[in-house]
């Protein structure tokens, strides 16, 4: 259910950017930088947006996701790897001091719009 509450921030800063150009812009595309840790479920955002944007100039735009995958980094090896399951141990020393390098991502990428 967060994902109505993170689409209606979403569609904030669209309408926003999309007033800045003009009133009577429509938007066509909004792509959208999702990192995979944020567990934020694009089909979700998919279907509140539609909602969120009937009978306004956003409404119909195409959503493009760009999913970034969760990179871990081993604080002992210095070794980054893609995380994929519910363990942060770096598959090269067996070390669990590690960071998150990305897939925390979450954040409109671009806005495309006709006049």
């Amino acid at each position: 259910m967060h994902e109505m509450a993170i689409t209606q921030e979403i569609v904030n800063v669209v309408d926003e950017a999309r007033l800045g150009v003009g009133a009577d812009v429509r938007v066509v595309k909004v792509v959208i930088k999702i990192g995979k840790f944020t567990a934020v479920v694009p089909d979700c955002i998919n279907f509140y947006y539609e909602m969120l944007t009937e009978n306004t100039p956003m409404h119909g735009a195409e959503l493009e996701f760009n999913v970034v995958p969760t990179i871990v980094r081993c604080n002992g090896c210095g070794n980054e790897f893609e995380f994929e399951e519910v363990s942060f141990i770096c598959p090269k020393c067996g070390g669990t001091d590690t960071d998150i390098i990305s897939g925390r991502e979450l954040l409109v990428e671009s806005i495309e719009v006709n006049d």
